[in-house]
């Protein structure tokens, strides 16, 4: 089964840390493969391709659009792919009854894709102009253009740094309110113009960048679905099953460095106690202590990748004994 083949998912774009979600995923110890953001299919094409053991694939995306598509690359796999169209912070329910303790593997690649940024309607990027929209799932009702218009400077400011951790948050948030006093702001190349004359001239396209995700994320409630995906992520593995997730900032990676470390841990009893009183064991085995990241070749090849921080763990059984597949 080759990873290129574009029935299979390949469609001519290498899938980030390819290589190094394989080996995350090994052993694997059988039975359903998740994909909690399934895009085309890269990445789930590349695991199909180098792990063994996976009886069927559950592939889940927000982007109905992209769903349909990725349908029909996989048409001719081997292995069966079920696409599920929902937002991962419902993975109990989008796996449905019984699912708890039965999966073997979960890979949340959390990257926006090039089939949202390639497409100017969509609104995600500043480069090109298009409406201000920035849904993941196009049937959401709040878009862009409701944050830009509707947040109160004071939220837009509070956004601007929270999510997109920049320092000219304040002047950038009362630039766009003063700016829509004279007409709504519509289009991604007028905001793009607003934001930038807030921005100093080093620096400009990153600031802007920053400013473009704090409204993708706020948007799509990305960090509040992350942490309730693997949350329940976590309940849904088997023993010895894996689960690994990539990053693209720092934000999400913070969330997923904390959530690992925090089910990793067990006893959490104050060290002046005799025995252990809080009964807790730890949910995960952390396969590396520190985020994987691209190699300088892959970074050459794919410069979309040079961010990308990969972190992987080991389900444990509730006994707290591995379970089977551990290595």
């Amino acid at each position: 089964m080759r990873s290129d083949d574009p029935a299979l998912g390949g469609g001519g774009h290498e899938p980030v840390l390819a290589r190094e979600v394989a080996e995350a995923l090994r052993p694997f110890p059988g039975g359903v493969f998740v994909d909690a953001t399934f895009g085309l299919g890269n990445h789930t094409a590349a695991v199909l391709d180098a792990v063994e053991g996976i009886e069927r694939v559950v592939g889940i995306d927000r982007d109905g659009e992209i769903l349909e598509e990725a349908g029909r690359r996989f048409v001719r796999s081997a292995v069966p792919v079920d696409l599920v169209r929902g937002n991962f912070r419902d993975l109990r329910a989008l796996l449905g009854p019984g699912s708890e303790g039965r999966v073997g593997g979960i890979l949340f690649d959390l990257g926006i894709g090039s089939f949202q940024i390639d497409r100017s309607e969509r609104g995600f990027s500043y480069r090109t102009e298009g409406a201000l929209d920035m849904r993941m799932d196009r049937s959401g009702t709040r878009s862009a253009y409701d944050v830009v218009n509707g947040y109160s400077a004071e939220e837009l400011a509070r956004m601007i740094r929270r999510w997109g951790e920049e320092r000219n948050a304040g002047a950038i948030a009362r630039a766009i309110v003063r700016a829509r006093e004279t007409a709504p702001i519509a289009g991604t190349r007028r905001l793009a113009e607003v934001v930038s004359s807030r921005l100093p001239a080093q620096g400009r396209i990153k600031g802007l960048a920053r400013v473009f995700q704090a409204i993708r994320i706020e948007v799509n409630e990305e960090i509040a679905s992350l942490e309730e995906g693997l949350s329940q992520a976590v309940d849904v593995l088997a023993p010895g099953g894996r689960i690994a997730v990539i990053a693209y900032h720092s934000i999400e990676d913070r969330v997923v460095k904390q959530r690992f470390q925090e089910w990793a841990r067990g006893c959490v009893c104050p060290p002046h106690l005799p025995v252990c009183r809080c009964g807790r064991t730890p949910a995960l085995h952390l396969s590396s202590r520190r985020a994987i990241r691209p190699s300088e070749e892959e970074v050459a090849r794919n410069p979309r990748a040079r961010s990308a921080r990969l972190r992987a763990a080991v389900r444990i059984a509730p006994e707290g004994r591995e379970g089977r597949g551990n290595g």
